[in-house]
């Protein structure tokens, strides 16, 4: 019996779409490959320039910063180690610190590098010695720890992370410092910013030096001063979340409010706040009527003048 061989056909159109699918996928590798060059061109070129400048008398600090816990409140003793903790904030954006909890103190030390560190490229090193930055921040270099606590906050600035999500990218992150080393003969200290937090420098929020100053040893009160420095007007918020925002660790509300109240009390007698009120109760609202500053009042009648 003789058998009949079917032989393979060829179909043009088969081939066709095929070959028109591997076009597709590569043209597709292509645009993904020129957007991720695209990506990293911005970053690389983000991190060469400069910090924004400031004047002398104030501090400069990216307002995604000062609204939000990664320098927080917190009592004599009560520093950890930190996994992906979150980070409360007042806006979408995403972030988590590991390393250490940090507090005020370490934020006053932070401030004082970046502000030398204004007229550098970021990851230039900013100089100083040990006694010149205790000066800046108002402790005496007669006290005998002043030199270890300060080492000690630069050694948990540079092992603290933060990561943050930006408009580009997820997961962009950095040490709050990227190095520092201090010379034991001399007391130089020779400090790195990290490149990679340049990103949130685009814009920046200006603290009073001297004001700040001027509130000593009181961390909640340097809190609220960088929170309402950082925002034209006050929008009110509850109790529970605002102590949650400026990371106190206060266990009970009702404690936070108490020191709160003392803290409000005292910017009121300084002509720094016109008014507030403290809501009833956790849930109860927190409204501030603040005195701007020129730049926020010129942003607030901006804002007016457009409308609802």
């Amino acid at each position: 019996m003789n058998q009949s061989i079917t032989k393979p056909t060829h179909d043009p159109g088969a081939s066709g779409q095929i070959e028109h699918a591997t076009i597709v996928s590569r043209t597709h590798e292509q645009i993904a490959r020129i957007r991720d060059l695209h990506v990293e061109t911005k970053r690389v070129a983000l991190q060469m320039k400069l910090f924004p400048k400031w004047p002398d008398d104030r501090r400069g600090a990216p307002p995604q910063v000062l609204r939000s816990s990664i320098f927080g409140v917190l009592r004599r003793g009560r520093k950890k180690r930190i996994v992906d903790m979150p980070v409360a904030t007042n806006d979408t954006s995403t972030m988590t610190l590991t390393g250490w909890l940090l507090d005020q103190h370490d934020f006053d030390v932070w401030l004082e590098i970046y502000h030398l560190a204004r007229t550098l490229t970021p990851g230039g090193e900013v100089r100083f010695t040990i006694h010149a930055m205790l000066k800046r921040l108002r402790i005496s270099s007669a006290d005998g720890d002043a030199y270890d606590r300060l080492k000690r906050r630069l050694k948990q600035l540079m092992e603290t992370t933060l990561t943050y999500d930006t408009p580009e990218s997820y997961g962009g992150s950095g040490s709050l410092i990227a190095s520092f080393r201090i010379d034991k003969k001399t007391g130089e200290a020779i400090v790195k910013t990290n490149p990679e937090m340049r990103g949130l420098w685009e814009s920046v929020a200006w603290l009073n030096i001297e004001q700040r100053r001027s509130l000593g040893t009181n961390q909640l009160a340097k809190a609220m001063h960088a929170a309402l420095a950082a925002l034209p007007d006050w929008p009110p918020i509850r109790a529970e979340r605002l102590m949650i925002r400026v990371g106190s660790d206060r266990a009970r509300v009702r404690d936070f409010k108490d020191d709160l109240r003392h803290v409000l009390d005292n910017f009121e007698r300084r002509g720094w706040i016109l008014s507030y009120k403290l809501g009833r109760g956790d849930q109860g609202m927190i409204e501030i009527k603040k005195v701007p500053t020129p730049s926020q009042a010129r942003a607030l009648a901006a804002r007016a003048a457009q409308g609802p």
